[in-house]
């Protein structure tokens, strides 16, 4: 097969996960047969050979159809074939089709995205033969084919009868217009309570996710049941309430489409991660209407490639893959970033100009000679920049290059930490994985991941922060660090980070488990699963952001709660369609508010929610009156983040009582304490409220 050698890298293409391996035509029997088979494929993964030949005809159209949770699909009606193909890695490559004589097909080139979605093929008396490589793991979610010859559908995938995936919709109010989705691809409108069917089949074994696309007018409609594992009999339970609409508060900051400032954001790029200031200010990487990529805040473009920064460099090359960060006032806003200046030099940058570049001369006798995008950077409310790279120290016969983490403030730059060498605190700093990412705070201390004693573990320029194999100050033992999940670190030096205790998946501080999985978070819902590669932030409070599901779908949590999920309602009245779990998470380092990537209908989008505050408990209180024997009592307690929802009285004599406003009689005049607990609807007891009561006869 001919291969064109252009790489394109789109992660909505990543998450389709195909290998399209060979493409061959040739010339065949005029009939129409379908046949498969299964092939071990290479590196193991099962590869799903098939063969058609075509009826003679002046015209014949063949198109191919995939069908995932992530899948890029050409509708019915359409003609030609569309191909998504992957190199082993995962990469997307370019290829072209090829007639059955060999020959480039014109017209026909696809570029890992689409290919010739709406063109004609014309094939006489041709087989068309193709071996497709479905990649194992997170990215594909079941494959199932549809194709069309000769305008006849015919389904075939990897074994099992397909079925259909349906359930119920009730509350939906008279007139109002419901739009489902399965898997990213199979839409459904629906008018009126009742059953319903997705059109697409399913393989049993494969995956379906049922979710909301529109809501109805004036309604928020929620999905139970959603989510799961395709059996071998058709579903159909899955649950869809509507209900008056109960607008949230997790707000879309900007848009692709919108226009910011003088600019029009064209896309979102979420290899360019998402950051929050104390102002509110959000930064994340995208193109502008000429296609240009650049850094963004919702206030409008921030810096572009082929501009000159306010120093007079200019910015060759801007590289979202080493993600933003944006500091706060007092560092003027500045959004810091990796790229190339006007000489291909390397280097870090701000809007204000180059903060540190490839060699750069570092006290007393080294140099600065590479800065490593994969390490990301950060920025403080001081505008001092953190960032990974390596450093050259000359001395002997030969110059040694160690990684190490830096700190500049645009004038200077210094090491903050390097490997073989010790921390202040003593510790041996064996290595460091750059791909944990940096953090800094208002004290320029640099949060890293790296290793010690030929084990992973967490570090600040002053020492371990945290290390496997070790207990924390919780009492939990940190089985598992993983860098993946980044590192964050706030004014209070509290290091967040992504591990495994007890066996399951947890966001970490030095002082314990912040979260894990299984557990029911304050808020109520449970926190099915962590999602790694959405990073971690913190802020000031201790309040832990990250990246999980509850309830099936895709949320943002700190460990008080969901900040947001799937499904919910926007303070738009729109609805949060999907989360980017790859585009990770920020925090206000001063503020409750989570910026975060999804998308809104099908539109990519940059959102902000808000966290959760730590449950408060209530405060008991009561007043009494008293008769003779006998006394009422009347319950003064306040809750000021929710109410009391349980009471639980000691009388004093033996008797107990859960009214809200009891009486009691005693059997003999004398003084008792009386006491009164109550519980918040988050559960949450009080410390107990005591009055002395004196009765007589």
């Amino acid at each position: 097969m001919k291969r064109k050698p252009n790489i394109l890298l789109t992660a909505g293409v990543v998450a389709l996960g195909l290998l399209l391996t060979a493409l061959i035509a040739h010339t065949a029997h005029a009939q129409e047969t379908i046949t498969i088979g299964v092939d071990p494929g290479p590196v193991g993964k099962p590869a799903y050979n098939f063969a058609f030949d075509v009826p003679v005809a002046a015209t014949n159209s063949i198109k191919l159809e995939f069908f995932d949770n992530k899948t890029l699909k050409a509708g019915p009606g359409t003609t030609g074939f569309m191909f998504t193909g992957f190199t082993d890695s995962g990469i997307p490559y370019s290829g072209v089709l090829l007639d059955a004589n060999g020959e480039e097909i014109p017209g026909t080139e696809f570029d890992g995205v689409s290919s010739v979605d709406g063109a004609e093929i014309d094939f006489q008396e041709a087989t068309v033969w193709s071996s497709i490589l479905f990649k194992d793991g997170a990215f594909l979610l079941g494959p199932h084919w549809l194709i069309w010859v000769a305008g006849h559908p015919v389904v075939v995938g990897p074994g099992g009868e397909p079925v259909t995936i349906g359930g119920t919709v009730s509350g939906l109010f008279e007139g109002g217009v419901l739009a489902l989705q399965n898997n990213s691809a199979d839409d459904l409108e629906i008018t009126e309570d009742g059953p319903f069917t997705f059109e697409m089949p399913l393989d049993p074994g494969t995956d379906y996710n049922v979710t909301v696309l529109t809501q109805p007018e004036g309604q928020s409609c929620s999905v139970e049941n959603g989510s799961g594992t395709v059996p071998e009999v058709d579903v159909t339970d899955v649950a869809v309430t509507c209900g008056e609409l109960v607008v949230g508060d997790v707000s879309k900051v900007a848009a692709e489409g919108d226009t910011l400032g003088d600019t029009v954001l064209m896309d979102i790029l979420l290899s360019g991660g998402v950051a929050i200031n104390i102002d509110g200010q959000v930064a994340f990487a995208g193109r502008d209407e000429d296609g240009t990529d650049a850094a963004f805040t919702q206030a409008g473009k921030v810096a572009a490639e082929g501009e000159t920064l306010t120093d007079g460099t200019v910015l060759s090359t801007f590289r979202e893959q080493g993600e933003l960060a944006i500091g706060g006032v007092q560092s003027s806003e500045r959004v810091a970033f990796h790229g190339q200046d006007s000489n291909r030099i390397v280097g870090v940058f701000t809007q204000a100009g180059l903060v540190a570049a490839e060699g750069d001369t570092l006290p007393p006798d080294g140099t600065l000679d590479e800065i490593e995008a994969e390490g990301k950077v950060a920025i403080n409310e001081f505008a001092e920049v953190a960032f990974h790279g390596r450093i050259e120290i000359e001395g002997g016969l030969f110059d040694q290059k160690f990684r190490a983490v830096f700190t500049s403030n645009g004038e200077t730059t210094q090491v903050a930490a390097q490997e073989v060498s010790n921390l202040l605190d003593g510790t041996p700093l064996e290595a460091i994985i750059e791909s944990g990412g940096v953090a800094i705070n208002e004290f320029a201390e640099v949060a890293f991941h790296g290793q010690t004693d030929g084990v992973r573990a967490v570090f600040t320029q002053n020492g371990v922060v945290a290390k496997v194999g070790t207990d924390l100050l919780d009492g939990n033992i940190l089985e598992y660090i993983n860098e993946n999940g980044g590192v964050a670190i706030n004014l209070f030096e509290d290091v967040a980070f992504h591990g495994k205790t007890g066996g399951v998946k947890a966001v970490f501080t030095q002082n314990g488990v912040v979260a894990k999985v299984g557990d029911i978070l304050p808020d109520g819902k449970t926190l099915d699963d962590i999602e790694l590669s959405g990073g971690v932030a913190i802020n000031i409070f201790g309040d832990v952001t990250f990246h999980g599901r509850t309830d099936g779908v895709k949320a943002v949590f700190t460990q008080n709660g969901v900040v947001a999920k799937v499904g919910d309602i926007l303070d738009n009245a729109t609805t949060l369609n999907d989360i980017w779990v790859d585009g990770g998470v920020a925090i206000n380092p001063y503020g409750p508010e989570v910026a975060f990537h999804g998308q809104t209908g099908t539109t990519d989008a940059v959102f902000v929610g808000l966290a959760k505050l730590p449950n408060l408990p209530p405060i008991a209180d009561f007043s009494f009156e008293t008769a003779n024997l006998g006394a009422i009592f009347t319950d003064l307690s306040e809750d000021s983040d929710g109410e009391v929802v349980a009471w639980s009285w000691s009388f004093g004599d033996d008797s107990t009582s859960t009214e809200q406003n009891p009486s009691h009689t005693y059997a003999v005049a004398g003084t008792y304490t009386v006491s009164l607990t109550v519980t918040d609807n988050q559960g949450a007891d009080s410390e107990p409220s005591d009055n002395v009561v004196q009765v007589f006869n």
